[in-house]
């Protein structure tokens, strides 16, 4: 590789967003597999580069099929398991999508980790054996005191184990849902807590650009501090028994089994219940807190990332799940969040809406905006039905304009995590 030899050149177009450049390209189809023969022989390409590039041709021609056929641009790699409708095997391989066929749509799904009206006096970390079913099964016990269906607390009437929540569908193309009320006021609380209250213990770093059009790499200074200004940390799921129930509720929304969220499992432990993807690593990364300062925000960009062409599973993140911890007219004085009583209006939250610049609906044609409400869980998934990448799912973080914006992020991937 010789940065100072150009070897071709290409504009990137809305049409044309995927080039291939192939050296071997006039030459005719038995020539080039001499040369490429020839190649291997002279060591001047490993048996892995020759693999890429003939996956490359592959992918190529089938994006070209691809395109004929849906009439947009083949983004992901090929081959993979393709969802074309026609073959129920391929179908399992993907993950519950909700029905969007009109915005206001409404689905319903049930779940039995209820809300966290108050909390236990210690919350401790969870450990590889709270997983084992007996404990797991007297943790959950123990935490129903603190639980109910109303966000306001108090016993049930029926003796309720389990709440239904709404999904409501906001944009069709791209394929976003909201769920209001997803979180309790003590849940959102807590999780503020972590991130910036006196009892919390999570490094708040300035954000990292990971699925970034420069193709992930780190950006450092001035480069970064324009793309993404927020503050941001890590906790996993394990954090303690409320983050652990929030990720329950989450699997539920996705239509998914939580246990497919741990680390702590092996085929032995579902005792062959369910299909699982081929791996003992969760398929969901750890919790992202993030604060919001006034002048912050993340331009637009992707959640999903490029697999190599060369991984057998073509993992990617396949929804994103948004958590709204503080919401517009909320006020988060000493780590506390509370609503502006008048007399603090000046650190109400104004602005950090959720943009989706490419949606497009009958009131709106250049993109869709979400206002940030306490407790609400945005979701919005990354692919297409068919396992394409979702260019429409491009999104951005507008710029606060006062206050504070506390937020958490929590990615899902299909089938394995990279």
């Amino acid at each position: 590789y010789d940065k100072d030899n150009v070897l071709n050149r290409y504009t990137a177009t809305a049409d044309e967003q995927v080039w291939y450049y192939d050296p071997l390209e006039d030459l005719s189809l038995e020539k080039r597999a001499e040369e490429m023969d020839k190649m291997t022989k002279d060591k001047k390409w490993t048996a892995k580069q020759r693999f890429g590039r003939e996956a490359w041709m592959v992918n190529q021609s089938f994006s070209r099929d691809y395109l004929v056929k849906t009439r947009m641009i083949w983004l992901a790699n090929f081959p993979q398991p393709y969802h074309d409708g026609s073959n129920t095997a391929l179908e399992k391989v993907s993950n519950h999508m909700w029905p969007a066929e009109y915005i206001g749509q409404v689905h319903t799904f049930d779940t039995n980790h209820l809300y966290f009206t108050d909390l236990p006096q210690e919350l401790e970390s969870l450990t590889k054996q709270d997983y084992e079913p007996d404990m797991e099964s007297q943790r959950l016990s123990a935490m129903e005191q603190f639980q109910s269906t109303s966000l306001k607390g108090g016993a049930d009437s029926d003796n309720n184990k389990s709440m239904s929540l709404n999904v409501k569908v906001v944009s069709c193309a791209p394929r976003v849902v909201e769920v209001k009320k997803f979180l309790s006021p003590v849940e959102v609380q807590h999780l503020i807590n972590l991130a910036s209250g006196e009892t919390g213990n999570v490094p708040m770093e300035l954000s990292r650009v990971s699925a970034s059009p420069n193709g992930g790499k780190r950006m450092r200074g001035d480069a970064m501090a324009e793309v993404r200004s927020s503050k941001g940390g890590w906790i996993h799921r394990e954090q303690d028994v409320v983050v652990d129930t929030i990720f329950r509720r989450v699997a539920d929304l996705l239509n998914i089994d939580e246990r497919l969220m741990r680390d702590h499992y092996t085929p032995e432990d579902l005792a062959g219940d369910v299909e699982l993807p081929p791996t003992h690593d969760r398929v969901v990364e750890a919790m992202q807190l993030l604060r919001y300062d006034p002048g912050d925000g993340y331009t637009a960009h992707h959640d999903f990332t490029f697999p190599s062409v060369g991984s057998r599973y073509q993992p990617r993140r396949f929804a994103s799940v948004l958590l709204y911890l503080t919401g517009e007219g909320d006020v988060v004085e000493n780590g506390v969040r509370s609503k502006s009583s008048g007399i603090n209006d000046d650190k109400a939250l104004e602005g950090g809406e959720t943009t989706f610049p490419r949606a497009i609906t009958t009131e709106n044609h250049d993109g869709i905006k979400i206002k940030p409400q306490s407790g609400k869980a945005v979701m919005f998934y990354n692919v297409l039905p068919d396992g394409n990448m979702d260019d429409l799912s491009q999104h951005a973080g507008e710029k606060v304009d006062k206050g504070v914006k506390y937020l958490a992020n929590i990615f899902v991937w299909d089938p394995i995590i990279n």
